[in-house]
């Protein structure tokens, strides 16, 4: 019976330190402010697409470039509690523009901007 008991409490001890360690895992922070400062002008598509993965957002604009865009939006920890969250605290987007043409980059925008609750 001693046995028993013993294996019970080491068992009871590893599960609860596997809950906790898995507890503090999150998803994986994007930084685009260091992601933006690797794109250099004349830089491929292919490259790009290599070192970011793809957009969030593509289009044409008028001048007939092509705009990527990646996003990332920043909630503090207090902003993941159910229900409250929304009311507590600001989001931020922290937002990456490529703009291509000829299949080459000519310019990269990165901005961060507050989002209205």
């Amino acid at each position: 019976m001693q046995i028993r008991q013993n294996n019970l409490r080491s068992l009871l001890l590893i599960g609860t330190l596997a809950l906790f360690l898995t507890s503090c895992a999150g998803t994986p922070r994007k930084y685009l402010a260091v992601d933006a400062s690797l794109v250099k002008q004349g830089q491929s598509r292919a490259e790009i697409f290599e070192l970011l993965g793809g957009p969030g957002a593509a289009r044409i604009n008028q001048a007939g470039q092509e705009e990527w865009y990646y996003y990332y939006v920043h909630r503090h920890f207090w902003q993941r509690i159910p229900f409250l969250g929304d009311h507590l605290g600001e989001k931020k987007m922290e937002s990456l523009q490529i703009i291509m043409e000829s299949e080459k980059v000519v310019k990269t925008v990165y901005y961060v901007q507050e989002l209205q609750s």
